[in-house]
């Protein structure tokens, strides 16, 4: 019975000597996994919605890429936006998605 008693504290004393491990690697890994995040959303700044690509404009809050197709579909069609405020011509881009896009757009 002692054995096994001293079998239970010396587990129990390993697990306490491991758990700041534990937080420690589970610390680094949240630091990673935010790291990566901010990298991810990253949006660019000044983009020209008359230049700019399916692959950039997807990059926009609230533009994937059917609409991003859209736009550039729409510029081939109509020719280049005299405004900002014309993307609502867009089909799935209204007034919300517009105030969205304002602050990482190129002023025309």
């Amino acid at each position: 019975m002692k054995v096994f008693y001293l079998l239970l504290v010396a587990l129990f004393a390993c697990s306490l000597s491991l758990s700041p491990l534990s937080e420690t690697s589970y610390a680094a890994s949240a630091k990673k996994e935010v790291a990566a995040d901010s990298v991810k959303k990253q949006i660019p700044k000044d983009v020209n919605i008359n230049s700019a690509d399916q692959e950039m404009l997807t990059q926009l809050p609230g533009i994937g890429p059917v609409t991003a197709d859209r736009i550039v579909e729409y510029r081939k069609a109509n020719g280049n936006f005299k405004s900002i405020d014309d993307l609502t011509s867009v089909k799935g881009i209204g007034d919300k998605t517009l105030a969205k896009l304002k602050p990482y757009l190129y002023k025309i």
